[in-house]
């Protein structure tokens, strides 16, 4: 396995731009911020994701990169959904006993203005906290200080498997 990906990353490297370099590398750092338990998930370390709890409110935010990007060169859809999704959840979760948690069950997201800039960053704030269910208003803003998107998202409680 070790020579294929070696192979593979060989090839890639191969006439690489600029661009290309710069995504290997976020990659790359991606990969070591999960082993390094800096992020819990290779979503969040791929990203760049960092978060913090603030008054009851969780933010997170990465950094706009070519990682980021769709073919216009703004931030993809599919990025600014995962980053406030992974806000609303993460808020969810932390409202929680030990021995539970919160998957998502719906998510909207109203796209409002590209994301462009340095970073985006997700506010998260409960809305409802039930036996069953936690529902999360969410807001995406640029490092500009613009409104990307406004989301909602419920999310399910669930007991843990031990």
């Amino acid at each position: 396995m070790k020579e294929q990906v070696q192979k593979l990353f060989n090839e890639c490297l191969a006439g690489a731009t600029d661009d290309d370099l710069l995504i290997v590398k976020q990659l790359l750092e991606g990969i070591q911020r999960k082993k390094k338990r800096k992020n819990e998930s290779i979503i969040g370390g791929i990203f760049g994701m960092d978060g913090e709890m603030e008054d009851g409110n969780f933010t997170v935010s990465l950094p706009i990169t070519p990682v980021t990007h769709n073919s216009l060169e703004i931030v993809h859809g599919g990025v600014t959904a995962t980053l406030v999704d992974t806000a609303m959840g993460t808020l969810a979760n932390m409202m929680l006993p030990e021995g539970y948690g919160a998957v998502t069950t719906n998510l909207n997201v109203h796209y409002l203005a590209p994301g462009v800039g340095e970073r985006l960053t997700a506010h998260a704030t409960v809305v409802h906290h039930g036996s069953k269910t936690i529902v999360v208003d969410g807001k995406v803003v640029s490092s500009e200080g613009k409104i990307v998107a406004h989301s909602t998202g419920s999310f399910f409680i669930f007991k843990k498997k031990q």
